[in-house]
């Protein structure tokens, strides 16, 4: 079984997160996951991998930046635990063995009769179902559905009450 680590380079700007995520890649076996905005001007690139690729890409991150201006700082997390990879990831890592729960929207049933055709409407959305789903499930849903109402962007730092109502909205109409 191959130890996974994780790779974490704080940069400012967009051009040091760039120039730290390729130098990283092109040094060693890692995936890119993400380049974060920490907070106006900050970055956060990580990487995963095999420990030994993980701590080598680092090394050569730091050496080869660790003079220029917009260098922070760099950390490796070696043998991640699940638990840590969780409170990182909403989204399961790509290669990684993780349970997914798939939520099944109900299609509407059409019931036809000899005179007249008739649509019989069922809840696309249940209240008590999506009270009961995480924030990450119910923004997943939200991206999904194009009357939504919200932006990708609304819907990126939406509250569960937010996500709820405009869902129910949805289904209003």
């Amino acid at each position: 079984m191959t130890q996974k680590a994780l790779g974490l380079i704080e940069v400012e700007g967009f051009l040091g997160a760039v120039v730290a995520a390729d130098l990283a890649l092109k040094t060693a076996d890692v995936r890119l996951i993400q380049a974060e905005t920490v907070k106006a001007g900050l970055k956060n690139v990580q990487i995963m991998g095999d420990v030994g690729a993980v701590k080598a890409a680092i090394e050569t991150v730091k050496s080869e930046l660790g003079q220029e201006p917009y260098f922070i700082s760099s950390h490796v997390i070696a043998r991640m635990d699940s638990q840590t990879e969780q409170l990182l990831f909403s989204h399961p890592v790509e290669g990684q063995d993780v349970e997914e729960e798939t939520v099944v929207l109900e299609e509407t049933p059409i019931a036809v009769t000899e005179h007249e055709e008739t649509q019989q409407r069922v809840p696309k959305y249940e209240r008590l179902k999506l009270e009961g789903m995480t924030v990450v499930k119910l923004r997943s849903l939200a991206y999904q559905e194009p009357a939504i109402g919200l932006t990708k962007k609304e819907i990126k730092f939406a509250h569960k009450a937010i996500l709820l109502e405009a869902l129910e909205k949805i289904e209003k109409e």
